[in-house]
């Protein structure tokens, strides 16, 4: 027999989905008399996303002698029931989402000040489409006791056709036409979110000060949004196996917003100033589905002597939920028991797969711990959060320093960065939601806790509620250091730049008493940076671009970077150093032919992501390669553009 890990299947699968973008846009402008101005900006844009994947999908039958006894089992005997476990290529999906926006807005001059307004349209309609597995066809032949010929299937009412559970071929994923015809089909689904938008500002300078003129800036806007998402209909009618149902997702929202920005200089050539600047900012929302509320911005910028200057800023800022997040429709999808933490809590206490606190946890929740947990597969229920979920808030400040110099074209910052995100508007997700209650330090009060039920007969986790939610606070605080510098050489200019970003903590809270910090770990790296080398000289530019991911580490997570497999205590992959990334490239600018091109290659050195333990760490993997946005899947590939400027 092949192993699943060795199927040809998984070669089929999408790492990365195929993706395809067509996108039209135009814009034009024309004068309306001597003091205004017309605009349009008309845009198009399609994208199709193709992914192609495997599965494994089970149903249940008795021998040929057990209970009631099944013929179509003959050979299989004894006092236990079948689960057998085949594997399917039909599995993925395929996404098109046709997105247009129109705008059409009128600006000009009245007198010293410049006023806009202008109107916005866009709709996004996307077709989803996924390959499943009809519910019916597989539930219906659970437990039977012989053959289904004659009858049809309880909701889409098809003929019904013997599932060959027990043939090797079928197994392995050679399947006929006609049990595929039976067993498979695609579910198409439809989201149409639309946005039509009214604005409009004005500004200019109101009054003299000794240091300057003090500019100011009002204006309004006004925004209409709306979702219909339309789940196809075995998806609304809970008829995919293995899968979740879902309804229909319908709702609006209107925003009115007024606006005012003010920028005034303080002090301009004093003894220790060549000018202070100060910038305010405020804005009132009113969101229909949520409420009002008042955010402003404050900003300061010294212009010291030498080309140092000092700035600094503080603001705040919310978000009302989205129009998913409010009125999605309940849903529900199902988990494996494997979610729950307190499955073998001893045995994994005993093999260093599971914590102290959590052990702990699981007794004083009464589970066993020989506790193995049930073959029924946990309801996960999600759905929207409207009349319940409150508006995220956040505070930002940064404190800056800029050095400028005359005497050689380089500028370099420092800046310090401060923000914090409270009643943060998210999903848990169903594992997160399990393992937060039992790695609690406060298990008897854990909120977490609550938003799942055991059954009260076998303890096996029943329902996990995962609906949008509101949680306490996200802290992001560290450090951006920037710098550039351009010379002339015999070749031609050169540039340099470089950013690096150093975070100091990158913190979630949950309902005010799971802190937890994953800066530094595998994700979320302390230390990234970038680097720019750019030469341009006649007709050619060169560019050399290094990406740099820090250094990370899951040791603290895991509580050591060993663990006990096959009786043997053996290192743990927990951790890596520092990956960069190389891309070359080199543009030629055919002059008055408006004709630009550009080549190159990228991840020059094919670098792989890091290799890691793939068991008993808290490290994502993907075979066994830590599995990050941050680390490059494509390998060392090579790309080319063309581009052409009708003017």
């Amino acid at each position: 027999a092949v192993a699943n890990a060795d199927h040809p299947f998984q070669d089929l699968q999408s790492f990365v989905p195929e993706s395809e973008r067509t996108t039209i846009f135009a814009q034009g402008k024309m004068d309306v008399g001597d003091s205004m101005e017309a605009y349009a900006e008309i845009l198009f844009n399609r994208r199709e996303t193709n992914s192609n994947g495997y599965r494994q999908f089970w149903g249940y039958i008795y021998n040929e002698d057990f209970f009631g006894g099944n013929p179509l089992s003959a050979g299989w005997t004894g006092a236990q029931w079948l689960s057998p476990t085949p594997i399917t290529d039909h599995s993925g999906s395929n996404i098109t989402i046709d997105y247009n926006r129109f705008v059409a807005g009128l600006n000009g001059d009245l007198g010293d000040w410049f006023w806009d307004i202008n109107f916005q349209t866009t709709e996004s309609d996307g077709d989803y489409t996924n390959a499943i597995i009809y519910n019916d066809a597989i539930t219906d032949q659970n437990w039977l006791t012989g053959s289904c010929v004659g009858t049809n299937t309880s909701f889409n009412g098809t003929p019904c056709v013997d599932i060959p559970w027990l043939d090797p071929q079928f197994l392995a994923g050679n399947i006929s036409q006609e049990v595929r015809d039976f067993l498979f089909a695609y579910d198409t689904g439809n989201t149409v979110y639309t946005q039509d938008s009214f604005e409009g500002f004005i500004t200019g300078d109101v009054m003299d000060l000794d240091a300057g003129p003090v500019g100011v800036a009002v204006g309004f806007h006004y925004r209409e949004d709306e979702i219909i998402d339309t789940p196809g209909e075995q998806t609304r009618n809970g008829n995919i196996w293995g899968a979740s149902s879902a309804g229909i997702t319908k709702g609006s929202d209107s925003t009115t917003a007024i606006f005012g920005e003010a920028d005034i200089p303080l002090v301009a050539d004093a003894a220790l100033a060549e000018s202070i600047d100060l910038k305010l900012s405020a804005r009132y929302t009113d969101v229909d589905s949520y409420g009002s509320d008042t955010t402003f911005k404050v900003g300061l910028n010294w212009q010291m002597y030498g080309g140092v200057s000092l700035r600094a800023s503080r603001g705040t800022s919310f978000r009302s939920p989205a129009l998913f997040e409010l009125h999605l429709a309940d849903q529900t999808s199902f988990a494996s028991q494997r979610i729950d933490p307190c499955r073998n809590w001893q045995d994994g206490l005993d093999n260093n797969t599971t914590t102290q606190r959590v052990a702990d946890n699981c007794a004083a929740d009464g589970i066993p711990g020989d506790f193995t947990g049930a073959a029924i597969s946990a309801t996960v229920i999600t759905g929207g959060g409207l009349g319940v979920l409150d508006a995220e808030t956040s505070v930002s400040q940064t404190v800056g320093l800029v050095w400028q110099p005359e005497f050689i074209d380089l500028q370099v910052s420092l800046d310090y960065f401060d923000f914090l995100i409270e009643n943060e508007v998210t999903q848990l997700g169903a594992g997160q939601i399990l393992f937060g209650c039992y790695d609690s330090e406060n298990f008897a009060s854990e909120p977490l806790c609550n938003q799942f039920d055991r059954d009260p007969i076998d303890s096996r986790v029943d329902n996990v509620r995962d609906s949008f939610l509101n949680i306490n606070s996200q802290a992001n605080r560290g450090w951006d250091l920037a710098a550039s510098y351009r010379t002339d050489i015999d070749l031609g200019q050169l540039s340099i730049v470089t950013k690096h970003t150093y975070q100091t903590e990158d913190s979630t809270e949950l309902f005010g008493g799971d802190f937890r910090d994953t800066n530094g770990e595998f994700g979320d790296p302390k230390h990234v940076a970038t680097l720019n080398v750019g030469l341009d000289t006649d007709d050619w530019s060169f560019g050399w671009f290094a990406r740099f991911v820090g250094s990370v580490s899951n040791v603290d997570r895991d509580e050591g970077d060993t663990l006990v497999y096959r009786g043997q205590t053996v290192k743990m992959v927990n951790k890596s150093s520092h990956v960069i990334y190389h891309t070359l490239s080199a543009t030629y600018d055919f002059g008055d032919s408006g004709v630009i091109g550009t080549f190159g290659v990228s991840n020059v050195f094919d670098k792989r992501p890091p290799q890691v333990t793939t068991i008993g760490s808290s490290v994502t993997t993907a075979g066994d390669s830590a599995f990050y946005s941050q680390y490059d899947w494509y390998g060392r590939s090579f790309f080319m553009n063309l581009s052409y400027d009708f003017e």
